[in-house]
């Protein structure tokens, strides 16, 4: 007997421990057995709610397929509890599948020959849901519902019952291109889901039983009866909590209400150039957030845009199809505006293509960088360029040409640059050397040179090298940040890194020049498009051909940039100048400075150099100036600089007179002038053409050549007498000064020998 039982007892713990073995094996499947579908269900993309950093929601982005489904940041736990009591009374005590309602559904079923219940519980349906993700699966089968189940179990062994619910809320399908309950709470009344009613909750927990049938918007009526049985229903359950009686507590007056409340949510379609930039970088990285609070201000945004829109439509006409805007704060990089388009939805005008980051040709409004880097290289603001005709290049002629077609002769550092000049732009650049200053725009953020840097050349001085609106406006901003450039950022309070481009002293100049509203007056005049009553600084750009139009503007705080044009690359035509643009930005900083003064922020003027000073100098020679200059003006001078006094003008016979030395020759000559030149200041130099020049009988499309050139125009300048020897190949002859003359132009290479007294030059050109 004894021997039995413990035979008995010693096969019951064998059995148990079988099962024990068992249990933990089929845990162990159902916990760790490869799950892809779940994979790749966890880490599908959420619409992600948008807002300004003032809190205005701004967009709630769809899916690829159209459908919404956002993350609520919480789902209030009288959601969690009605749902489940509408689709799963024991979500709570069962292992993702329900027996009790299994048996009851296959009886009832089978007694009635047609399907009348199911038995699926929430696990069992995010089960569904989770496999219908990827194979689409809509025909039920045995196959499928035992699939189903044991997904179910698969759940159940991985997550937790708060993590399936809610994985499960924001998941179920409401119909309306809406998914999950924060979505469809926004769809069918218009407002977010912890500020619905109970009733309104009631609704929305019926709706995903058959959408077609108890959506509120085509069958309110449906709705609302199938919400009230399930109010009834819950009300009468006594195993909630003491918090639920008020909650469920609806009288008629509620019902009523709710049926009125429905309506569509207008979903807002703000900043959408942006939002999609931003939206494809949190999509790259692979990013799921909820929501996003951008650093751009809606406000500024809608006045940017009007203020597009209106001068697009008045300019039709020009073929200024299109414009963008982009704004950042210098102190912390944020974007404040981004407008990408006039409007994104004109397909004619490609609305959808992004101004902001579309490249084109900038034209003068790259200028600064050079002119920074040339103060950076020992050149100063007291330093005259000579705005002369010149030639540039080696196997290729280059000429540039001012903007006005005209020639200014000796120009001041300051007033070449504020007034965008073309040749002494060049001029700098040649000296500076085309790599260098490439080098330099690299740093400043504009990687789209790296398509055509290489073969602008020094066509690189006047922005014929397509970059965007953004690197534009953040490498401007530079100089109002003291020469560092930070990172900027879409999102509010982000931390940001900085680097120093150039020396603070080096940018507090160029602000200096580019708000000096005097200096802009030889080549734009005393327009109002740069006037504001506070400091701020502008540099407008036209592109080559008149494509677009760029105008950027500054104060200490803000930076503004806007393009206009098209995007099709036909020709401005009406209006070529920035003026429009110009206008737009100076808006843009008057409605910040508005900001600024009503006390939003505080601003500041730019604050002058360290190691400068303001001095008087000479407004022709920038030198010290004396009894005999006529013209005197405040300019920069380095701290323990050399004064030196104007040696250009001298007092003869009571009156003044003006000398320029030898490099103003043509233009001195071009017309009558007051004053002498004084040839002999230079050494003996041909200027024109230069060693290594080839000339193009047949230039075809290649820039900056002569075309159907006839003879060769010659300039020599300096020398100590007044009578040039000329050999040119094998024939000679003599000149008297000015030294300016033309050759004929002999194929093949040439050779040119000049000679005034012991001073002798030669070049050698090609004439193909």
């Amino acid at each position: 007997m004894c021997n039995n039982y413990k035979m008995q007892h010693k096969k019951l713990l064998f059995i148990s421990a079988g099962t024990l073995v068992s249990l933990v094996f089929l845990w162990l499947v159902l916990r760790f057995s490869p799950y892809p579908a779940l994979n790749s269900f966890l880490a599908r993309p959420n619409s992600i709610r948008y807002y300004d950093r003032y809190g205005t929601l701004l967009q709630i982005t769809p899916l690829a397929d159209g459908i919404r489904r956002e993350t609520p940041q919480v789902i209030p736990q009288y959601v969690k509890d009605v749902f489940v009591f509408s689709e799963d009374r024991r979500f709570y005590s069962h292992p993702g599948i329900d027996v009790f309602s299994l048996v009851r559904a296959v009886y009832q079923n089978i007694s009635r020959g047609r399907r009348v219940s199911g038995a699926s519980t929430i696990t069992m349906q995010l089960a569904r849901l989770v496999s219908n993700y990827e194979h689409q699966e809509t025909n039920p089968s045995l196959h499928r519902k035992i699939a189903e189940i044991f997904n179910a179990l698969r759940l159940e062994a991985r997550l937790s019952k708060d993590q399936i619910l809610e994985l499960y809320l924001i998941s179920l399908p409401f119909g309306f291109n809406s998914e999950g309950v924060g979505t469809a709470a926004r769809t069918f009344f218009g407002n977010d889901l912890t500020m619905l009613s109970p009733a309104q909750i009631f609704c929305l927990a019926v709706i995903p039983r058959r959408p077609n049938l108890y959506n509120p918007h085509n069958n309110p009526d449906n709705c609302i009866s199938a919400a009230k049985i399930l109010q009834n229903n819950f009300s009468a359950n006594k195993k909630l909590n003491s918090s639920w009686p008020l909650f469920v507590q609806i009288n008629e007056h509620d019902w009523e209400y709710t049926a009125s409340s429905v309506r569509r949510f207008n979903y807002p379609f703000e900043f959408p150039h942006l939002i999609r930039y931003v939206n494809s970088q949190i999509l790259k990285e692979n990013v799921l957030t909820g929501e996003i609070y951008l650093s751009a201000d809606l406000v500024l945004q809608h006045y940017l845009e009007n203020a597009i829109a209106g001068n697009v439509m008045q300019l039709h006409s020009s073929r200024i199809t299109n414009g963008a805007a982009v704004v950042i704060d210098n102190e912390t990089g944020e974007i404040l505006a981004w407008v990408g388009s006039a409007d994104f939805h004109n397909s004619q005008t490609a609305g959808q293509v992004d101004g902001v980051l579309a490249l084109n040709q900038p034209g003068s409004s790259m200028k600064p960088f050079l002119y920074a880097m040339a103060l950076e290289n020992g050149f100063k603001p007291t330093d005259v360029i000579a705005d002369v005709l010149m030639n540039f290049g080696n196997s290729e002629v280059y000429i540039p040409r001012n903007f006005n077609e005209r020639f200014n002769g000796p120009i001041l550092f300051r007033t070449s640059l504020a007034s965008s000049l073309n040749i002494p732009a060049v001029y700098l650049l040649y000296r500076l050397g085309v790599q260098n200053y490439t080098s330099l725009l690299y740093s400043l953020g504009f990687d789209s040179l790296e398509r055509s840097a290489d073969n602008v050349g020094l066509g690189l001085a006047l922005g014929n090298a397509p970059v965007s609106l953004l690197e534009l406006v953040r490498a401007f901003s530079v100089f109002p940040r003291d020469g560092k450039m930070i990172t900027d950022t879409f999102f509010v309070d982000e931390e940001h890194t900085a680097k120093t481009i150039f020396s603070k002293d080096t940018a507090r100049l160029i602000c200096a020049f580019l708000s000096d509203s005097n200096a802009r007056v030889l080549a734009f005049g005393a327009g109002r498009s740069f006037r504001t009553s506070f400091p701020a600084m502008f540099k407008t750009g036209t592109a080559n051909q008149y494509q677009s139009i760029v105008a950027l503007g500054a104060t200490q705080r803000y930076t503004a940039g806007v393009w206009m044009g098209n995007f099709i690359g036909e020709t401005v035509i009406g209006r070529t100048g920035s003026s429009v643009p110009a206008a737009i930005v100076r808006d843009a900083l008057n409605f910040l400075q508005g900001q600024i003064e009503t006390g939003f922020f505080q601003d500041a003027s730019f604050p002058p150099p360290d190691n400068w000073h303001l001095r008087k100098a000479c407004a022709v020679s920038g030198m010290i100036p004396t009894e005999a200059c006529i013209s005197v003006i405040d300019e920069y001078a380095e701290h323990g600089e050399t004064e030196i006094p104007c040696t250009w003008h001298y007092v003869v016979n009571g009156r003044s007179e003006t000398v320029f030395p030898a490099e103003y020759q043509s233009w001195f000559n071009a017309m009558t002038r007051q004053g002498t030149l004084d040839y002999s200041s230079r050494p003996l130099e041909i200027i024109s053409p230069r060693d290594g020049f080839v000339y193009l009988l047949n230039p075809g499309h290649l820039q900056g050549v002569s075309v159907g050139i006839k003879e060769i125009p010659v300039e020599v300048i300096g020398g100590e007498g007044d009578v040039l020897h000329i050999t040119h190949n094998d024939r000679t002859f003599t000149i008297n000064r000015p030294f300016v003359f033309y050759l004929p132009c002999i194929p093949g290479r040439n050779r040119l020998h000049v000679k005034c007294n012991d001073e002798e030059y030669e070049i050698l050109f090609t004439v193909d």
